[in-house]
């Protein structure tokens, strides 16, 4: 996901077939699910590694 961003690190509202960037910037839903879903994978990762202690 973070392929898509721009030299900013921002996130356009659509991305074409090619990966080109469309519409309008910023889009904070996007950046809020980006931030989401790296939290979420945070937590299962320290569930993990509590497992296997």
């Amino acid at each position: 996901m973070l392929t898509y961003a721009n030299h900013v690190g921002l996130f356009a509202e659509e991305i074409g077939p090619s990966g080109e960037q469309l519409g309008n910037f910023p889009q904070a839903f996007t950046h809020l699910a980006l931030i989401d879903a790296a939290i979420a994978l945070d937590e299962e990762l320290d569930k993990a590694e509590a497992a296997a202690a």
